[in-house]
């Protein structure tokens, strides 16, 4: 692990103890309003990843609106500069987040050019939005991670540890949450592509046909038959394919390989990784495991996955990941250590 890396974890494992040592079940328990909800979540919340009243954020910031005068954020983190980097809605710890609470915070964050992170919370969940930089309209709607004290695993303070005050690094969370963006709405593309096939897509697909000249029947025609069965049929030459050219002989599953592109897919968008080096990357699927490696080289392994029928883990340099599920999101939250990995492998770590 890089010093980065290390100073990460020791900051993980500080907040791991805060949270444990907290009792936030008692605390909720005699929270009834907005305003004791702060008092005795949030505040507290924030102390944990060490921002201090007065030093770093303030109560009620002025944040006005073009036709509305007087409209104040309940929390800004200013960290004692003039203008806020983080804006915090608050809500009663009775309140279920919804949209409305989201475009509250939005309006806020609009007229708030400073503050590049929005957060809403009810004092047990916290969703922390980043500015959407490709529309420009405030913060993206989707939050690109979510805690919940009631329910938290050791990855989720590790993303939390991202947002302590000796750790902040509003540029890298902004790119994390890119990356993150990035990757999901390749995934909602991809699928509404296929879902609903277009003209263009028919046409692609009638000249690999040796189709010549298409007419509206045939691309009707074709649009029929971009379908489930037709998209699985597809999938599976697309698996024998990628078995054959990395020689395993062994069947490599839907997640593995869903896996495999997520990982690549983390790795290409890293600076420090050029094509030559993202070329040398490929897959080795084994009896118990599945394992990304350099130079079709067992040794350098960047990580492993293994998948069992209630099992999922996610193996990095001798540390095991408990995984949910095989998403984007949840295979992000550990891209600093695959990019360690990677660097490590590829002879890149100076």
């Amino acid at each position: 692990m890089t010093l980065d890396s290390k100073k990460l974890k020791q900051i993980t494992n500080n907040l791991k103890k805060c949270l444990d040592n907290w009792d936030y079940k008692k605390a909720i328990s005699v929270s009834k309003d907005e305003t004791q909800t702060r008092d005795n979540l949030i505040h507290p919340f924030l102390n944990i990843l060490n921002y201090k009243k007065i030093d770093h954020y303030t109560h009620e910031y002025y944040a006005d609106m073009a036709d509305k005068k007087n409209r104040r954020v309940d929390i800004a983190i200013t960290l004692g500069k003039k203008e806020p980097v983080m804006l915090v809605e608050c809500k009663s710890v009775t309140v279920n987040l919804n949209d409305n609470h989201f475009r509250q915070l939005n309006e806020y964050c609009l007229y708030t050019p400073s503050a590049k992170i929005g957060i809403v919370t009810n004092g047990i969940i916290y969703n922390f939005h980043t500015v959407d930089t490709k529309q420009k309209k405030g913060l993206n709607p989707k939050p690109f991670f979510a805690f919940n004290l009631l329910n938290y695993e050791t990855s989720d303070i590790e993303k939390l540890a991202l947002f302590n005050h000796q750790n902040l690094e509003i540029k890298d969370i902004l790119a994390e949450a890119e990356d993150i963006y990035f990757l999901d709405e390749f995934d909602n593309a991809l699928y509404q592509t296929l879902a609903i096939p277009t003209d263009d897509l028919a046409k692609l697909i009638y000249k690999n046909m040796g189709g010549q000249r298409s007419s509206d029947k045939i691309l009707s025609q074709i649009k029929q038959l971009v379908n489930s069965v037709s998209i699985k049929t597809a999938l599976e030459k697309v698996i024998k394919k990628e078995i054959a050219d990395s020689n395993s002989g062994i069947i490599t599953t839907d997640e593995e390989i869903k896996a495999y592109n997520v990982v690549k897919t983390i790795l290409a968008m890293s600076s420090k990784i050029k094509d030559p080096q993202l070329a040398r990357i490929s897959y080795r699927d084994m009896k118990n495991k599945f394992a990304i490696i350099v130079d079709e080289n067992q040794t350098k392994n960047i990580c492993s996955f293994v998948f069992k029928e209630k099992v999922k883990i996610l193996e990095i340099n001798g540390y095991r990941f408990d995984l949910e599920e095989v998403t984007v999101a949840s295979i992000t939250k550990f891209k600093k250590e695959l990019l360690d990995s990677a660097l490590n492998n590829l002879g890149l770590l100076q």
